[in-house]
């Protein structure tokens, strides 16, 4: 489960209202899902920016720009396909998300052709060149936290932890002043933890669970165990 804290909306409406579908032929099983923006025009994307872009078998199409929320409706007819302009909100976020945002809808305005190679899905314009390239968008749900006031700046970066026992810990960090979270996964547990004082690193309390982090290394408390048995010791893994 991921939880986007996005930069602070300023307005969140709708562009236009949505049109029909457009797909004349059933949308193709391999194209349809959930897809991650890896590469927007030959270049890179923003490592703790998700782009994002579900294809729905209904012949619509929507997802998160990296600050806003869209949607539309695609056009899949004789293998090629087309993008019809996206309703989006409209929220303002640091320019380099918004740059990456724009770079991303305007390539998606020009493609015409798909192909899916070991299961990534390549986006092509009308003379073949590179759109976009998207991988598969693991499974989870997304909750947005809309917080009041002037918009902030949104620090977002996952490490994954190598703890005792051969526990593996991955925890995204959210930070939006005031607002700090921890998002962790292990096993079959998700927990989203806030910042909580502490005398000294950072500490998060979520449910059962306390997350401390003293520089690099961090401890994970499970409080429904006995006193000698809640602490477990985690490591950034190599």
């Amino acid at each position: 489960m991921r939880i986007p804290v996005s930069a602070i909306t300023v307005a969140f409406v709708c562009l236009q209202p949505l049109s029909p579908a457009l797909a004349v032929d059933p949308v193709p099983p391999g194209l349809g899902g959930a897809w991650l923006a890896e590469d927007i025009n030959g270049g890179g994307v923003m490592d703790n920016l998700q782009t994002t872009l579900e294809i729905r078998p209904d012949g619509s199409y929507g997802g998160n720009g990296g600050c806003n929320t869209y949607r539309g409706n695609l056009k899949v007819e004789n293998g090629g396909i087309t993008f019809a302009p996206a309703a989006a909100t409209r929220k303002m976020c640091a320019p380099a998300v918004m740059d990456q945002e724009q770079k991303f809808f305007d390539a998606l305005g020009t493609v015409k052709s798909w192909r899916l190679e070991n299961g990534v899905l390549h986006l092509s314009d009308k003379d073949g060149g590179h759109a976009l390239r998207l991988s598969t968008l693991p499974n989870g749900t997304d909750v947005v936290i809309r917080l009041p006031g002037q918009p902030v700046a949104v620090d977002r970066r996952t490490i994954t932890y190598q703890c005792d026992g051969d526990m593996r810990v991955g925890v995204e960090y959210i930070n939006a002043r005031p607002i700090a979270l921890a998002v962790m996964t292990f096993g079959q547990d998700v927990v989203v933890a806030s910042n909580v004082i502490a005398g000294s690193g950072a500490k998060y309390a979520g449910g059962q669970y306390e997350w401390w982090t003293k520089g690099p290394e961090a401890i994970l408390s499970d409080l429904s165990k006995p006193v000698a048995e809640r602490d477990v010791s985690c490591r950034p893994a190599g």
